[in-house]
């Protein structure tokens, strides 16, 4: 008798386990939202991003504030190229090139002999050195910089044949996205913060679109053949 109440009890602590699993993952379902991108005088007020205000220039044409607009677009673009972010030269001291040429490696990599014309000894090239501010950053556009280049190139572009199109990806939820766009040709990774969103250029046609949103995965076949905008959230 105690061994039937027990696989009773057993069954029924199972059931109950196997109903609240259910419930759990129902509450993890991934809501979306798909909808071709309008770009509003609101969002390009209230923006500080290049291509929304671009967009907006673009979708209304002879809108009354298309000069202020443009002078915004416009100064958002030369603020990411002032000078500040830019590395700055500085000409080392005659105490910081001794401590340089006094090191063997990097004076033999750096100190240039050259045969004279007609000339029976070598003679000695030196070079000038100067400290590079932020080293890190290199001469050029940056990644950001040719994202942009691409982005207004494509807005601004009324072609109907453009091979190219816009996806943006909001992301509702409280985790960081990954999202993998799987073509037949191409494929693309695209990071999306939480609470953020992120976009990129994609050629049109079929893809795949992947990712987890905090622990619940997320799968659409998608015909990208215009610029969409997708919004991901998890179901409360």
């Amino acid at each position: 008798m105690k061994k039937i109440l027990l696989l009773i009890l057993m069954c029924l602590f199972t059931l109950g386990f196997s109903q609240k699993k259910k419930r759990a993952a129902k509450s993890k379902a991934i809501v979306e939202k798909e909808t071709a991108i309008i770009y509003t005088e609101s969002d390009a007020e209230n923006t500080k991003e290049a291509r929304i205000i671009a967009g907006f220039l673009k979708q209304n044409p002879g809108h009354a504030k298309t000069d202020y607009f443009k002078r915004k677009l416009i100064a958002i673009i030369t603020a990411d190229n002032s000078p500040e972010a830019k590395p700055v030269i500085k000409p080392l001291s005659k105490n910081e090139i001794a401590k340089i040429t006094s090191n063997n490696e990097l004076n033999n990599s750096k100190t240039l002999a050259s045969n004279t014309a007609g000339a029976s000894s070598n003679t000695a090239r030196t070079v000038n050195y100067a400290a590079v501010g932020n080293t890190s950053k290199k001469a050029g556009p940056s990644e950001k910089d040719k994202k942009t280049a691409s982005m207004l190139t494509h807005l601004f572009n009324n072609d109907p044949m453009d091979k190219e199109a816009y996806i943006n990806i909001k992301n509702r939820s409280k985790c960081n996205l990954i999202v993998k766009i799987s073509g037949l040709k191409k494929y693309y990774n695209l990071e999306v913060p939480a609470n953020g969103q992120n976009y990129l250029l994609v050629e049109k046609g079929e893809y795949i679109l992947t990712t987890m949103v905090c622990d619940a995965k997320y799968s659409s076949l998608k015909k990208i053949n215009k610029d969409i905008e997708i919004e991901l959230n998890l179901r409360d």
